[in-house]
């Protein structure tokens, strides 16, 4: 049975908090993030912990499921760990997804305008339900195409995906050795040649593409963790000062926004994210480790994956009932000091929804999924 890495769940929470305040502060409420990047762009870039959250997802998958697809593939291991991965993303997606077409009739009644147009089509939708959203090949695959319901759910599409052959990416990976350091200095690479070819930043490179940018971040965490496991390098680093040399990395690269030299702006924050991880995974009496390994943030990395998906319904939402009531586009009007007091009460309502989807939907739906295959 593998080791539970508490501090690995607690960053999770952090990274859904970071892309929570992004959206919210950039997307439907700018005042918030025109005020905040006064002071810094760490939330103008926190579309960058989506990739953490690739890289992590490579290097926790690792963990769990090394060992069943180390010596090979087996059919009954590669079933049983693909219907697991399914009843972890998917009955959560789905019920956001209901909860967007409740939406979509509630804009027809209440604004009497057309519903079900736009990115909110009936093709999007279907492309929705079955995890297919980052394939809409109606358009080239280097151009942004509006297929997301639930615009923070393309990274699931992708992720899944990525799930179907990471099992073999395992096997051909845990059992070379001696190369580790050249694959993962080419998968960096690759990301770079990627960025400078597609988009020129890592927050476009949706659709098709995304699915490199998932896998060869993937690649990053199973390097990351098999540095983890050999542990020889904690006999020539000190772990609290690695992590204060990520966190410092990380401050610095977030805290500005590179017009020119995107590419290089948003690569360059990925190897802190490795360092990120091996840094903390190590439990220890540092002062990081007590905050990480505290009930509440254990408890907001726990409930992060509903932080996620639900917060862009939430948005809208909010955007609906205010033009609803008051007849004008959410925020229109406010001051700074409204903006930010929107943002925190934004936040206070997001927590309290994924406090209620995790408990109701995510957790009963995963563990009734998995009870069903079992029983068989």
């Amino acid at each position: 049975m593998h080791k539970h890495i508490k501090s690995l769940t607690s960053l999770r929470g952090i990274a859904a908090l970071v892309i929570v305040v992004h959206h919210f502060s950039y997307s439907t409420l700018p005042k918030a993030g025109s005020t905040l990047s006064a002071y810094s762009d760490f939330f103008r870039n926190g579309y960058l912990w989506v990739d953490f959250f690739f890289i992590l997802s490579g290097f926790i998958m690792t963990h769990v499921y090394a060992e069943n697809f180390y010596s090979k593939v087996s059919l009954d291991k590669y079933r049983s760990y693909l219907f697991s991965r399914f009843a972890r993303i998917y009955p959560l997606h789905i019920f956001i997804l209901l909860l967007f077409v409740g939406l979509q009739i509630a804009k027809t009644l209440l604004l009497n305008t057309f519903a079900f147009t736009g990115k909110f089509n009936f093709t999007a939708l279907f492309a929705n339900i079955f995890l297919l959203q980052a394939f809409d090949l109606r358009c080239p695959p280097l151009l942004w195409c509006n297929t997301y319901w639930n615009e923070p759910a393309w990274s699931i599409s992708v992720e899944f995906v990525i799930y179907c052959i990471f099992p073999f990416l395992l096997f051909i990976l845990l059992k070379n050795n001696k190369n580790d350091l050249i694959i993962y200095s080419c998968s960096l690479l690759s990301i770079l040649l990627l960025i400078t070819f597609t988009r020129g930043n890592l927050d476009s490179i949706v659709g098709i593409p995304s699915i490199a940018r998932c896998g060869l971040e993937c690649v990053l965490g199973i390097i990351t963790y098999k540095v983890y496991r050999r542990g020889n390098y904690k006999k020539y680093f000190n772990l609290n000062l690695l992590t204060i040399i990520a966190i410092i990395w990380i401050i610095m690269i977030m805290n500005y926004y590179w017009h020119p030299f995107r590419n290089f702006h948003d690569w360059l924050v990925l190897p802190a994210f490795s360092l990120l991880i091996l840094g903390v995974s190590f439990n220890n009496n540092s002062v990081i480790s007590k905050v990480l390994n505290s009930q509440s943030m254990l408890y907001l990395g726990t409930i992060s994956y509903s932080i996620y998906m639900v917060h862009w319904f939430v948005q809208d939402l909010l955007k609906l009932l205010w033009l609803y009531n008051f007849h004008e586009v959410f925020g229109r009007t406010f001051t700074n000091y409204q903006a930010l007091t929107s943002l925190g009460l934004f936040l206070m309502i997001v927590l309290l929804a994924a406090s209620l989807t995790y408990r109701f939907i995510e957790v009963p739906a995963r563990n009734y999924l998995k009870s069903t295959i079992v029983g068989k």
